[in-house]
């Protein structure tokens, strides 16, 4: 049987989860280190839940909200959730295996749209990651993980428009147009612009005096997922207090 091996994001989120009490207070807000847990694994049931019947030739059914789905994962004891989650990250990871050795270029649906399985799988590292930091705090492993490129391209071509949709609801100036960079040394600008109330990220191929933000790789995945380094001089700004504040409700996180 095929199956995807594990990645080094979920077992550093699982060791660090072994260290972190349960109602340790995380980054996500109104979420404990339990509750972050059972988001995840109620994530990897729900994409289990469409890769099963999609191998199977059966419909695949709605995705849930995320109300729905991890309500009885947030009132399982932190052991048996701990339990559930490597359970389920296991079962997940034969699953895409399965599909993928099958298909490279399989889709299934996917919230309410279509989703290629491969991109599964950077997704979920990219999560892992981010919440492994929302327990834990800056660190070393942490910023190793979340400095990879593969993740930064990940939040930038593929969730750009989730990570923005919240923001865009919460923009002070939706009338006024905004080019703004995110610049890391050895990589290329992230690009934030909205123009006549529509905003998007992109990658930016040509040099340009607009203004932005100079932090490290690790440091701009955090803040386009709405967080921000607790060092806070790993972020420095050349936008006005205006753009600031507004770059800040852009990018608030789904």
């Amino acid at each position: 049987m095929s199956s995807v091996q594990q990645s080094r994001e979920a077992g550093a989120f699982l060791e660090a989860r072994r260290a972190v009490a349960p109602d340790v207070v995380s980054a996500c807000a109104g979420w404990t280190a339990h509750e972050v847990t059972a988001h995840l694994v109620a994530g990897a049931v729900e994409v289990s839940g469409h890769l099963e019947p999609y191998l199977n030739g059966d419909p695949v059914p709605a995705t849930r909200g995320f109300e729905e789905r991890e309500a009885p994962f947030r009132a399982m004891s932190d052991a048996e959730l701990l339990r559930r989650l490597e359970l389920e990250e296991q079962r997940l990871r034969g699953l895409l295996g399965q599909v993928l050795a099958i298909d490279r270029e399989a889709v299934i649906p996917w919230t309410g749209r279509t989703m290629p399985v491969a991109m599964f799988l950077p997704h979920l590292r990219s999560e892992f990651a981010l919440h492994r930091w929302d327990i834990t705090g800056d660190d070393a492993i942490g910023d190793e993980l979340l400095a990879q490129p593969e993740l930064t391209s990940h939040a930038v071509r593929v969730l750009g428009p989730m990570l923005l949709a919240a923001g865009v609801r919460r923009d002070p100036f939706p009338d006024q147009d905004l080019h703004v960079r995110l610049c890391s040394p050895g990589a290329l600008d992230i690009r934030l612009s909205v123009e006549s109330g529509c905003a998007e990220l992109g990658f930016a191929e040509a040099e340009s005096d607009e203004p932005g933000l100079d932090l490290d790789a690790a440091a701009r995945l955090l803040v386009l997922w709405g967080r921000r380094p607790e060092h806070r001089t790993r972020v420095r700004s050349a936008l006005a207090p205006a753009q600031l504040t507004r770059l800040h409700a852009l990018l608030a996180g789904y």
